[in-house]
């Protein structure tokens, strides 16, 4: 008779890595970033387990997350983090739910004007309202179409200007943030390469809609275009705007400046580079007229040329470099080496030499002695060639620094003007470059993987809503830094003058870079099992940004 075997049931579970997950989520929901977009945007009918809110509140956590080895695209990434994400969302999702149709339902519902403008009104009262912030500067960023592109990998790629590339967007973007914490208020996306007037008197309203009702001071190198600033002047608010180099308004006084002045001490080799003295400075003011709507702004606007010891130092040291490096290549040009061809002629060393000093950009700094030795020499008659004299030309070059050039380029070196319409006794030329100090923006986003192909982007609609997308997790990153550098000077850890140079250590990314290996086993029958405990430093973080350790515990 056969034996009948009991067969044992078996579970197969995979532990799954959680990392930054957790935080992001509670961090997002704490922000009200998805309820803001479930008031605002309609969830669909056919939609599956989750509403538009947290399909976006998912796609972000992809996109902001520090895990190593994530998957490039949120559904791979959703099906190896099943159980953490039913765990933080309490709901259950599938990777259809993040799918194609999905991502576009996401952006489309933010590229509407009047939606979106809703949502950062919401985000933004709430914000004011549990971490209120004193500071009146709004630093205007202008990101100009062509800018910024989808890789054919998926990733955010954002740098300058390039010329015309395929799959570029043309989505022209002004990024209005909080000085003081560096957070993004505002974001006006739009098709035009430029801002017109008209449409930056309307971003200006829509700033001070959410901001109490105070004297703004706008800072950043948008307000470049007068119209621009005719605008914020009529507001009666404050404007600081660096002006290009080649600027002729920056070009002409600067050089007045230097004929009148006698040579000065390089910065960083005969004192401190980090002193600004009162020859570092000069100020004059410039009338301005602009037409806006029909109406004429006239005013005296302030001009400030202002240098900085410490980006002359390095400009100096650049420049003393590139000497080094042309004088190096302008002697190679007449060495003697075996299989090496040299210049025959003065013409072809001067023209050898000149593309020489283009490339180094040390035009007049280098002096230039070019000789020629002519030698006849005898050559006898040889079969049917008859005897004659043969010319032979060797050329040489002498290379030198010229030291009063090279003086004169040195003092022009750190110079940056800058309009304004401030006061000077609320405004010292001093404190222009710490106030002026430029902040980061969608630049902190380069290379994130966005989960949409190249040809995925389309349409004008779907290129608005990506970059509202991004400013959500723009948005997201500075809160959580913020929160973190607010209760470090609480603890005394750091001051406010501190807050700033500490902003390039607290930052969200390295907040969330603390979470790594953190372990979900899920239990039976879709139990949840355990998470591994966390470090000191996990729990440190967690203490810095406001969040309980309870989201990395399993309930009861």
């Amino acid at each position: 008779m056969p034996y009948a075997h009991e067969q044992t049931e078996t579970w197969n579970t995979t532990a799954e890595q959680i990392d930054d997950i957790p935080i992001l989520i509670a961090h997002m929901r704490r922000m009200g970033l998805p309820q803001a977009l479930d008031r605002h945007i309609p969830t669909r009918a056919y939609w599956g387990n989750l509403s538009v809110g947290w399909t976006a509140a998912v796609w972000l956590t992809h996109l902001l997350s520090c895990s190593d080895h994530k998957p490039a695209h949120v559904q791979q990434w959703v099906e190896t983090h099943i159980a953490a994400l039913r765990w933080c969302i309490g709901s259950e999702i599938t990777h259809a739910d993040v799918g194609i149709d999905r991502l576009h339902d996401v952006l489309i519902g933010l590229s509407q004007d009047d939606q979106w403008q809703a949502i950062e009104t919401d985000l933004n009262r709430r914000m004011l309202r549990a971490w209120p912030w004193t500071s009146r500067q709004v630093n205007l960023r202008l990101y100009e179409g062509r800018s910024w592109f989808v890789a054919p990998s998926g990733a955010f790629q954002i740098a300058r200007v390039h010329p015309w590339r395929a799959r570029t967007l043309r989505q022209s973007i002004v990024l209005a943030t909080i000085r003081a914490s560096n957070l993004p208020f505002v974001t006006w996306s739009f098709p035009e390469d430029h801002v017109p007037p008209v449409l930056f008197a309307r971003i200006l309203e829509r700033i001070s809609q959410d901001l109490p009702s105070q004297r703004l001071r706008f800072i950043g190198d948008s307000l470049f275009a007068p119209g621009l600033r005719g605008a914020v002047h009529m507001r009666n608010d404050e404007y600081l705007c660096p002006l290009p180099d080649t600027h002729p308004d920056s070009l002409n006084p600067l050089t007045a400046h230097f004929a009148a002045h006698t040579p000065a001490c390089a910065a960083g080799r005969n004192g401190n580079p980090h002193h600004l003295t009162a020859d570092d400075s000069i100020e004059w003011y410039a009338p301005v007229s602009v037409e806006i709507d029909g109406a004429t702004v006239a005013w005296n606007e302030r001009r400030i040329a202002v240098r900085s010891p410490v980006q002359a130092h390095r400009l100096e040291e650049a420049l003393r470099t590139r000497l080094v490096r042309a004088e190096a290549a302008l002697l190679a040009l007449v060495e003697r080496k075996r299989g090496k061809r040299r210049p025959r002629s003065l013409e072809a060393l001067r023209e050898a030499a000149h593309a020489i000093l283009d490339s180094y950009q040390v035009h007049g700094l280098l002096r230039l002695d070019f000789a020629e030795q002519v030698q006849e020499r005898l050559v006898r008659r040889y079969r049917g060639r008859p005897t004659g004299m043969r010319v032979e030309r060797d050329v040489g070059l002498n290379v030198s620094t010229d030291a009063d050039a090279l003086a004169q380029a040195i003092r022009r070196l750190g110079w940056q003007t800058f309009v304004s319409n401030i006061a000077p006794h609320d405004l010292s030329a001093d404190r222009i470059l710490a106030i002026a100090a430029p902040v980061s923006g969608f630049e902190r986003l380069n290379g994130r993987p966005l989960s949409l192909a190249p040809h995925e982007v389309h349409t004008p609609e779907l290129e608005t809503g990506l970059v509202r997308l991004l400013a959500l997790g723009l948005r997201t990153l500075a809160l959580l830094e913020t929160i973190a550098r607010d209760q470090l000077i609480k603890e005394e850890v750091l001051s406010a003058s501190d807050s700033e140079r500490a902003a390039s250590r607290t930052t969200g990314e390295r907040l969330l870079d603390a979470f790594q290996d953190i372990m979900l086993t899920p239990g039976i029958n879709q139990r949840l099992g355990a998470i591994t405990p966390l470090s000191p430093l996990q729990q440190r973080v967690l203490h810095l940004v406001a969040l309980s350790p309870d989201i990395y515990r399993m309930p009861g």
